[in-house]
């Protein structure tokens, strides 16, 4: 057990922030540690300070962890996490895949309370702004990115969407999908956000409030089931929607969509 703590002890941390939500990743093991590094080289930080996170090993499953009772736990395939107030463990991480995952479900739950969200969505910056284009696989996220001029997908796959600085913007994200946009990090205000459909022509149309909730429960990531943090997300949700112009936008498997989108 001692030996354990010591090893834990003298492990360098990997700093990074993904949406400004910087995290301190405690990562046993040169090779996930390079791979890790690698994914998330575009989103290392300096600064210390972030949400200690800690990877246990099979060896240190009997050890101590970070909170008795923690606040959030879960458990994906042969990995989990627990989040307690001093931090987060992950527990059976053998690859950076995996790893990649737990993060995703950690930042859900560390971005609520900070007025922020992951969503299925391609993010394009153009002249300055940013536009979301959403839907669950298969509706076009990679279509869009693909089709988009080089340099300026913010992320192809995972958009994480957060109220800062007085608005509503898009962070980029090292979540990427099939167009394998690493992602960039950077933040953009949002111009508006459009749920995807193919069809044989180009055109928006405005969404209702309503409409573009339903639109985007299947797309939000969120893995809790506690009745007060899904409640707080419907919430965020609705702000969101409310003050973010929100489109349907059927498109073909070409550019000319942004005649339609940058109008």
């Amino acid at each position: 057990m001692g030996t354990q703590a010591s090893a834990q002890g003298s492990l360098r941390p990997l700093n990074i922030s993904i949406g400004r939500v910087p995290l301190s990743l405690l990562i046993p093991g040169s090779n996930l540690r390079e791979k890790a590094l690698t994914r998330y080289r575009e989103f290392t930080a300096d600064s210390e300070g972030g949400l200690p996170v800690v990877l246990r090993s099979d060896a240190q499953s009997g050890a101590r962890p970070v909170h008795d009772d923690p606040n959030f736990s879960y458990v994906l395939d042969d990995a989990s996490l627990r989040v307690g107030s001093s931090g987060a463990e992950f527990h059976g991480v053998r690859h950076e895949y995996a790893l990649d995952s737990l993060i995703r479900i950690l930042l859900t739950m560390v971005l609520l309370p900070q007025r922020g969200f992951l969503l299925h969505a391609a993010t394009v910056v153009r002249d300055g702004r940013a536009y979301v284009f959403m839907g669950r696989s298969g509706a076009g996220k990679s279509t869009v990115a693909s089709l988009s001029p080089a340099g300026t997908v913010l992320t192809d796959e995972i958009s994480l969407l957060r109220f800062s600085d007085g608005c509503w913007q898009a962070y980029g994200t090292p979540f990427w999908g099939e167009f394998r946009a690493a992602g960039q990090n950077e933040h953009y205000p949002i111009a508006g956000i459009y749920t995807l459909v193919q069809s044989a022509e180009d055109r928006a149309e405005s969404l209702t409030t309503k409409q573009m909730i339903r639109a985007l429960l299947p797309c939000v990531l969120f893995f809790t089931p506690r009745v007060e943090a899904n409640q707080d997300m419907l919430r965020l949700m609705l702000q969101f929607v409310t003050q973010v112009p929100c489109y349907r936008l059927h498109f073909r498997r070409d550019n000319g969509f942004w005649k339609v989108v940058a109008a």
